[in-house]
């Protein structure tokens, strides 16, 4: 049996690496700098594993992306998705379904069809549908107005329980110290660089220090004097009851920024984030909101009017300016690193994140598919805008 990760269970102690955030890609991180030989790592949670993003996403993988930069390293993710239950010994009940990137704007089918060329040359095997090949496949959906769709036959969903308790199950076993319920208060910074991580529960000295700390990152950044490009977005996501076999693939819609996906147990899961509340930075659902995204889903899937919606959840998460995370070691803190501003898409990346960002903690060297989304891109001027997110990084819905 694995060691039981409790609140509290294990005393604070100095540490070589210090990891804010126990989130997927925290505890991510720790497995692969343990499983490469690195000791005395320790994660710092301040509420219960995975109770930020990790515990409230949609769980989906998908590699159809306008830029280059994100196909590339989200195509390396879904080597790993196809593994990871066995690397873990923990079923995280990855399933393939495929999706259905639908779109409606000529501006945006465009884009589309270059990403799609761009896509294949990397060995992504999706491909541009016209909108009667889109009605042919997906019939319960209203295609009024649509141009078409991106399939990815790829795609697939997870449990994000599973995952985070996977990686934290393995972490434990090669020794990392998971510290829950153990919130970071403060930095000491000696010599403009960070030594000693504050807690609520006490202080370690720690040589070096990650930032995965989700929508908390900014914050935690602070701390250390650092200031990171990142603002808190909030998106409601709901549940139904069960209903019969209905949808197989994951659809989602551009200028709605709506998606819909139906669980092995007959729910459907999805949301439409309205103009407005999406940059609301609260855990709290509002009704306004679920009424929006109900009237988006039941106008795409007219068969699901009357379906009832049984729970609705709102997740933090962590946007940059153009939508893309930031990694590598901060200039004005050595030995401060980031893995933090992935918004909406951190969960499908944290199984790539991990050995990459392990290999350059232990290394100094950042792997080609991690560079384009070094945080000093802003500086020079450099960004990643992706015409293919459903939810921008504006957080607003797409005309």
């Amino acid at each position: 049996m694995p060691p039981r990760i409790l609140p509290g269970a294990k005393p604070l102690r100095d540490c070589e690496i210090a990891i804010i955030g126990g989130g997927v890609h925290g505890l991510s991180l720790a497995y692969h700098l343990a499983k490469s030989g690195r000791k005395n790592i320790a994660v710092f949670e301040r509420s219960y594993l995975g109770a930020g993003a990790s515990g409230r996403n949609l769980s989906l993988i998908r590699s159809s992306w306008q830029q280059r930069a994100w196909a590339e390293l989200v195509w390396y993710c879904r080597q790993i998705w196809s593994r990871i239950s066995v690397e873990l010994d923990y079923n995280v009940m990855l399933t393939e379904r495929g999706s259905y990137l639908c779109i409606h704007s000529e501006q945006s089918i465009a884009v589309a069809r270059e990403a799609v060329a761009m896509q294949n040359s990397l060995g992504i095997p999706t491909r541009i549908v016209s909108r009667a090949e889109l009605a042919n496949a997906v019939p319960q959906l209203d295609t009024e107005g649509m141009l078409g769709a991106v399939h990815d036959p790829t795609a697939c969903i997870s449990r994000h329980d599973a995952l985070v308790w996977g990686y934290a199950r393995a972490a434990a076993r090669l020794g990392v110290a998971v510290h829950t319920e153990t919130a970071v208060t403060g930095m000491q910074v000696i010599g403009g660089r960070v030594n000693r991580v504050v807690t609520d529960r006490g202080s370690v000295a720690a040589g070096m220090v990650v930032d995965c700390a989700g929508s908390g990152s900014a914050e935690v950044a602070e701390m250390a004097g650092v200031t990171l490009p990142i603002r808190k977005l909030a998106l409601e996501m709901f549940v139904t009851e069960p209903y019969r076999a209905y949808l197989d693939p994951i659809v989602s819609v551009i200028e709605d920024q709506a998606y819909l996906m139906q669980t092995s147990r007959g729910e459907f899961v999805g949301g439409a984030e309205p103009t407005g509340h999406v940059g609301t930075p609260r855990l709290a659902t509002s009704y306004a909101a679920l009424r929006q995204s109900a009237a988006v889903l039941a106008r795409l899937f007219p068969a699901l009017r009357g379906v009832n919606i049984l729970r609705s959840w709102a997740g933090l998460i962590d946007m940059t300016p153009d939508g893309a995370g930031l990694v590598g070691e901060t200039e004005e803190r050595p030995g401060f690193f980031l893995d933090c501003g992935w918004g909406g898409e951190g969960y499908m990346v944290s199984v790539g994140t991990g050995p990459l960002l392990a290999e350059y903690l232990n290394t100094g060297v950042l792997d080609r598919r991690l560079k384009p989304f070094h945080f000093s891109r802003f500086a020079a001027g450099e960004r990643l805008d992706d015409g293919l997110l459903v939810v921008d990084a504006a957080g607003e819905t797409r005309a």
